[in-house]
């Protein structure tokens, strides 16, 4: 809860204009621009900018206590888990390996971010594939995905697009697989151009519905992997996780060709030491013409200069292609606890 005077001054000074959220409006005429979320007792709780906010009904105006009221009668029940199962955004989710698909509405804040985007997403999607025995109070180790996004076509696939590259070897391992989109496909652009917001927001609201299906969550570690243009995106993605405070333990580099750790971290605004405990393992065929070990080396140097934590290059006997040999080297790397 916030006092009075701190609720008369965030009603008087500010206008978010987001399409799904309502115009509140007090008993002096003062307007919020806010999202609903629930009731609690005699106040009404608002999402503002991604914070919530709660006012007290008696200081809002008839029409708004009657939408309240009303909201309250006809929001969706959320449907609980039977005891032991596992679920995520309402769905049941199977702990065997495969590939659980969920998704739930983008909130306010994450909408208002693609106000000036060519795409108009409404949904978030998330992949989550879960090893065997899998047990959300327990300690985990999570990879998250990332895909290429060289045209159009791979930028509707998306990131879960490219989870089953990895679903299988990761969880056989014990880790938890995640990749996170939208409705309308990957939340970057063709070649990872700046999304305006769009992916961090995403990916914000991801680690919260995650956070509020397994409590433990954030106390997780987390790593990051992809390859090709997938591994140039997953720089953001480790940006993504660094911004919402979350530890960063290993990037998975397969067949990259550039170190975007500058543009990651003015897109998402991480703190330049966040990555000194981030090991990174750059993976690359030896006959590779598209990522040549020329290039696998000037990353390995390039990530070095950036202050990453312990930095690995290894090449094996192939040209282009995903290596899941090394992406399994790479993760019990990560889970390794370095020397100090």
């Amino acid at each position: 809860m916030i006092p009075r005077s701190a609720a008369a001054v965030l009603l008087s000074g500010l206008l978010l204009t987001t399409a799904s959220a309502r115009v509140w409006t007090d008993t002096t005429g003062r307007k919020i621009d806010a999202e609903i979320v629930g009731l609690d007792g005699d106040q009404v709780v608002l999402n503002f900018k991604g914070k919530e906010v709660k006012l007290a009904l008696a200081r809002l105006s008839a029409d708004d206590r009657k939408f309240a009221e009303e909201w309250q009668k006809t929001k969706p029940e959320e449907k609980a888990a039977p005891a032991g199962e596992l679920s995520l955004c309402g769905t049941p989710l199977k702990a065997d390996g495969s590939v659980n698909n969920v998704q739930e509405p983008l909130s306010a804040a994450t909408l208002k971010k693609f106000s000036k985007a060519d795409t108009k997403p409404s949904q978030m999607k998330l992949a989550v594939a879960l090893p065997a025995g899998f047990d959300p109070a327990k300690p985990q180790h999570v990879m998250w995905v990332s895909a290429p996004i060289n045209n159009e076509g791979e930028r509707k696939s998306g990131n879960i697009g490219a989870i089953g590259g990895y679903a299988d070897t990761a969880t056989k391992a014990g880790w938890v697989v995640i990749a996170a989109d939208t409705d309308q496909g990957n939340p970057r652009m063709e070649d990872n151009q700046r999304s305006e917001g769009g992916d961090l927001a995403v990916h914000k609201q991801a680690v919260e519905a995650l956070a509020k299906a397994w409590p433990t969550f954030k106390t997780w570690k987390f790593a990051c992997c992809g390859f090709s243009g997938g591994a140039k995106a997953s720089f953001y993605r480790a940006g993504d996780l660094l911004a919402c405070d979350l530890e960063v333990a290993g990037l998975f580099l397969g067949g990259c060709t550039q170190d975007m750790t500058d543009d990651a971290r003015e897109e998402t605004g991480f703190r330049k030491s966040g990555v000194k405990k981030v090991r990174v393992f750059i993976s690359n065929g030896k006959t590779d013409t598209i990522s040549t070990p020329d290039h696998a080396s000037k990353v390995k140097d390039s990530v070095e200069a950036q202050g990453y934590g312990d930095v690995r290059l290894e090449l094996f006997d192939g040209g282009h292609s995903l290596n899941r040999e090394e992406f399994g080297k790479a993760m019990a790397w990560f889970k390794e606890v370095p020397a100090k």
